[in-house]
């Protein structure tokens, strides 16, 4: 058995000419019928249950047929051969043509028309009821000749006008033939791609669930299904938002996140995040069972995300040195240590030390640990058995004694395979304290927090918003400089990542072109940069403070503190003269 194809033609000639070409095809069965536009539908609807794989149909006909099913309908086009044929025919008319069709039909051949100077009235169309007037149109400004599809033609003779249709030639056919055993090939690589996948998913311990942004469900594995209902009733089909109320999914925000929760009364460790396929983006929600000996560590093995030193921005000082030290230990496999207040960055520059020597499938293990026992050093060196090379990146080292501590920096040395990176929330002075003497001397790197790295500020909202512009299909250009300087008045206490996260909101509301006041709402406050500015002062003495506030913060430098205030150096002179 061939591929069961529906062939339905406009017009005589096409099915003539399918009909003649169909047989050469022995891995089609093709199904020829004549229609044109609407009255293709009840062609449709004889064939709806005859298990019908394509249907190749043309201009708009084919047109209408995909607003009334879900079958791949595949296009006769017009080739080239097509066009330069018609506009040959008519290059020395000396009456007049006009050109009525709808667009999928008339875009090439105009294209072409203008390519060789021939000049060409038309009028393009969207639905078969402007035909009639449209060629009435025509007719009243003279038109002779109406060149057009089947219905366009018929119209014009009973207007007593001369039709031509534009009709497409062998080649257009058997080029369709062969788009739809392409498509045919790829249908079923992508069904047994799915069910290779579905039963891979399906016989993993960890339940996975599918969902678009709107929470609705589009997959689920039986892992999934059983930790969720006990009864078994479908997931499939159904909102994030209707899951028990221990995910606490009711206010979703779409970003990655890791957090414990217990269903039925066992443990799971919930994470979301997302990826995109085919232009559409997709999230996930895995629920990993926790083992519920008290494990006092707890591991995710993965590889590295796909970081290069290349997506950190390092307008600052600050951060030209630290990338510099980082890019050169990168290339060690020495013990480092990584630190810095939260949401600055840490496991960032950790996987992109990693990737940055470890080129090939290597291991990111991410180790955190959350209290000291008895078994917290087996507990980590079990892990490090999940590999034989790469990176293991441990955060809460401050939370062993001593000892304990002793015998993580023995696995270090037992372990020279492996590179380990140590990430902590403290600084270097509070670290000396915490850790034990043999890790006050391995490479450490510090990440300044944000809010001492004010230059990078800009490109990084730029970053984001270039990032969110892709996600949510927005196009946004930049930010508004006046508003801009609210951005550098705040502290930022989570760092980047509370940034990326107002960034994320404000590109999802927006409906402009710029992030303006309009988004002031998402903008946080209560812990802005105190200032000695006295508001009981006049417009002119308050905007003088603000300036000399801002010269302050900039040590003086009146080329970045107008930048900051959106004026040029001049007008900043003269204001505080």
């Amino acid at each position: 058995m061939g591929i069961r194809t529906l062939f339905i033609a406009p017009y005589r000639g096409l099915k003539e000419l399918a009909t003649v070409l169909g047989k050469q095809q022995s891995d089609l069965e093709l199904l020829i019928e004549e229609a044109d536009l609407s009255a293709a539908i009840p062609v449709l609807n004889a064939y709806k249950d005859q298990g019908i794989q394509f249907i190749i149909s043309r201009g708009g006909t084919a047109k209408i047929i995909k607003q009334y099913t879900d079958i791949p309908v595949v296009e006769v086009h017009l080739s080239g051969y097509d066009m330069l044929r018609t506009l040959t025919l008519i290059k020395d008319y000396k009456m007049k043509v006009h050109l009525i069709g709808f667009p999928n039909l008339c875009n090439g051949i105009l294209s072409v028309a203008n390519l060789l100077n021939i000049h060409l009235e038309y009028t393009m169309i969207e639905q078969e009821a402007e035909v009639k007037n449209a060629v009435k149109e025509a007719y009243e400004n003279g038109a002779q000749v109406i060149l057009g599809d089947t219905i366009t033609v018929n119209t014009a003779e009973s207007f007593g006008l001369q039709g031509m249709i534009m009709t497409s030639g062998r080649e257009a056919v058997l080029e369709a033939f062969q788009q739809v055993k392409h498509l045919h090939w790829a249908v079923e690589q992508t069904k047994r791609n799915h069910s290779i996948y579905q039963a891979l998913l399906n016989d993993i311990n960890d339940g996975i669930a599918i969902f678009l942004e709107s929470g609705e469900i589009t997959y689920a594995n039986s892992a999934f299904s059983q930790a969720v209902y006990s009864d078994k009733r479908p997931v499939i089909g159904t909102s994030i938002f209707q899951l028990p109320k221990e995910f606490g999914l009711d206010a979703f925000d779409f970003h990655p996140s890791h957090r414990d929760l217990v269903i039925q009364g066992e443990s799971y460790h919930l994470t979301t995040d997302q990826f995109g396929h085919l232009g559409i983006t997709y999230y996930y929600i895995k629920l990993s069972k926790v083992i519920t000996d008290e494990s006092s560590v707890k591991v995710s093995s993965d590889h590295a995300p796909n970081t290069s030193f290349a997506q950190f921005v390092t307008h600052s000082e600050q951060m030209k040195l630290l990338i510099g030290q980082a890019k050169s230990l990168s290339q060690t496999n020495e013990p480092i240590i990584i630190s810095g207040e939260k949401g600055v960055g840490k496991t960032f520059l950790a996987s992109t030390i990693h990737r940055e020597r470890e080129k090939g499938p290597h291991s990111f293990l991410h180790v955190t640990i959350v209290e000291e026992s008895d078994h917290t050093v087996s507990e980590i060196s079990s892990s490090l058995q999940q590999i034989e090379k790469g990176t293991v990146y441990i955060k809460g080292l401050e939370l062993l004694s001593d000892p304990v501590q002793k015998n993580v920096w023995n696995l270090i040395e037992v372990n020279r395979g492996i590179r380990f990176i140590f990430g902590f929330d403290l600084d270097r002075h509070a670290l000396e304290t915490k850790l034990l003497d043999d890790f006050q001397d391995v490479n450490f790197l510090n990440i300044p927090p944000l809010r001492e790295r004010t230059e990078d500020l800009e490109e990084l909202i730029r970053i984001f918003i270039m990032q969110y512009n892709t996600r949510y299909g927005k196009q946004l250009v930049g930010i508004k400089e006046d508003f801009l300087q609210q951005f550098f008045s705040y502290d930022w206490p989570g760092n980047v990542t509370e940034l990326k996260a107002v960034v994320k909101k404000m590109v999802k509301a927006s409906e402009g072109d710029f992030i303006d006041y309009h988004l002031q709402r998402f903008l946080p406050v209560g812990t802005g940069k105190a200032t000695s500015i006295d508001f009981t002062k006049t417009l002119e003495e308050i905007e003088k403070d603000i300036i000399l506030q801002v010269l302050k913060e900039e040590n003086m430098n009146q080329t970045a503190a107008a930048k900051r205030l959106g004026i040029n150096r001049t007008t900043l002179w003269r204001k505080i003269k």
